[in-house]
């Protein structure tokens, strides 16, 4: 089946030139407007609702949407669509609901610019704004890695080129782009991406149904062939409960610890853009994952032999087999923008962390706004390559390292929502819990998961992060009265204003 892919390499290719021509355009254009390190990293806190909204979702969105996930659905049957459909639902309303428009006014008020902005403000402290960057350098890397290994994937099952030249083609890309404009290039991309995305997801659909001979007829056969697809826990137990539950609270809820979702509440206008933004990423998410997830059970009919890590390319193969070429190419750009939509987000956040918070903070306090624009651009070259060579080694699963680092960065929503609502939150509450969490995460992911009684690790470590930073909070000294006025008084006075 993957011989038959190489069918479409000219159209593929013509598709991609195009698309990677176009981000390039996007790149120079916000070169244009961007004049500031603000600029570069939030817009300044000028971004409106459509690219707010669809800049979130493309960014929340990876590669592994569109193929780790429905590889993993086409083994379990229709349980496996609690992957992410029933969180990924949530994942931008609940944040924007708990922290969005306390961010908002946050960044407005005090020029903040990231995560770790927030987390040291709130907790009066520097270390802790440098243990996140480094976190974040720990964690985000592999997760951009992880984008590259599924963009080579394709470029070699279209082209019969090796992977590494995909995973350069797409590092590169993205890399360009985010040098010359920053966020607004971003955003702007993400805008073209997410409808891209949005679109692949239908068109897959209706292909998927064409080719298996509607839902009556393969709803039938799936029952035939094994009634575990059409159940819960799914085919062998492969999505127990506690799974499900696992999923639905990660891909809502700790979306909250993810720095490069959290820093784009710094880029809205106001709690107005904020609302439209969340309705629209909501119903872009929700659409999307939901179609695109369901093809990996829709194409268990159409393609019944595929085994291992062959059903990754499940939706490739569907597109293959039940559009015209050139559609099928466009719509495979639409995955292969899941990765670079992903990848630019982090890639930028990540920069944020070395520039902003190690250098600008840390270790040259006195470093100016154009200093710290200036290292962006070769910190984001650095960092690209970095991705670049992960994605080329290939440690682990796209799923797998998407997942890991995703949980690392999940702790961080405890210091983030227990500052935010409860006064008496102390900086050595929030710096010890942080260092218990991420080393009980890591422990419980690698040699205790037993422990976990089923869900998933970060659950288990974030809830014990939460103990902690109480505990530790009841019996250490409070931060200074200015803070607390900061951030409760004058933005409670401020909310009822709004």
């Amino acid at each position: 089946m993957q011989e038959e892919l190489l069918t479409q390499t000219i159209p593929f290719l013509v598709v991609m030139i195009s698309y990677i021509g176009l981000m390039a355009y996007i790149g120079y254009y916000a070169t244009q407007k961007t004049r500031t390190f603000s600029d570069y990293l939030t817009m300044s806190g000028k971004a409106g609702a459509i690219l707010s909204g669809l800049a979130y979702f493309a960014t929340q969105y990876s590669m592994s949407t569109f193929m780790g996930v429905p590889g993993t659905i086409y083994h379990v049957g229709y349980a496996g669509m609690s992957v992410s459909v029933p969180g990924i639902v949530f994942s931008m309303l609940i944040p924007a609901l708990l922290v969005g428009r306390r961010l908002i006014r946050l960044g407005h008020k005090y020029g903040m610019l990231t995560m770790a902005d927030y987390l040291s403000d709130r907790y009066e402290s520097i270390g802790m704004r440098g243990f996140l960057a480094v976190i974040m350098i720990i964690f985000l890397v592999p997760m951009m890695g992880a984008q590259t290994i599924g963009g080579g994937i394709i470029f070699s099952t279209y082209t019969g080129a090796p992977e590494w030249l995909g995973i350069v083609i797409m590092g590169i890309t993205v890399i360009a782009y985010c040098i010359t404009g920053g966020i607004r290039s971003i955003m702007i991309t993400d805008v073209i991406q997410g409808c891209l995305m949005v679109a692949t997801a239908v068109v897959t659909f209706f292909a998927a149904l064409k080719l298996g001979g509607g839902m009556e007829l393969i709803n039938q056969k799936l029952s035939s062939t094994n009634v575990g697809l059409m159940t819960h826990p799914g085919v062998n137990g492969g999505m127990p409960w506690a799974n499900y539950a696992s999923m639905i609270v990660m891909w809502s809820f700790f979306t909250i610890g993810q720095p490069h979702l959290f820093t784009k509440f710094f880029t809205m206008k106001n709690y107005n853009v904020m609302f439209k933004a969340v309705i629209l990423g909501t119903l872009g998410m929700l659409f999307s994952a939901t179609l695109i997830e369901w093809c990996g059970v829709l194409g268990r009919v159409s393609f019944p032999d595929l085994v291992g890590k062959g059903s990754d390319y499940v939706v490739p193969y569907i597109l293959h087999a039940g559009v015209p070429k050139v559609v099928s190419a466009l719509m495979v750009a639409g995955i292969f923008s899941a990765g670079m939509s992903t990848i630019s987000g982090i890639l930028l956040t990540t920069t944020s962390a070395i520039t902003r918070d190690l250098y600008q903070k840390i270790f040259r306090r006195g470093a100016s706004d154009e200093d710290a624009l200036r290292l962006s651009r070769y910190v984001t070259a650095g960092l690209g390559v970095l991705a670049i060579l992960i994605g080329i080694s290939k440690p682990a699963s796209i799923f797998q390292l998407v997942l890991f680092a995703f949980g690392g960065l999940g702790i961080w929503a405890a210091p983030v929502l227990v500052g935010m609502y409860w006064k008496r939150a102390t900086k050595m509450g929030a710096v010890v819990s942080v260092v218990c969490g991420e080393i009980i995460y890591v422990l419980l992911v690698l040699k205790f998961q037993s422990l976990t009684f089923g869900f998933n690790p970060l659950i288990i470590a974030w809830l014990i992060t939460v103990l902690i930073l109480i505990g530790v909070s009841l019996y250490t000294k409070p931060v200074s009265a200015e803070t607390i006025r900061r951030h409760f008084e004058e933005l409670d006075g401020q909310k009822k204003s709004d």
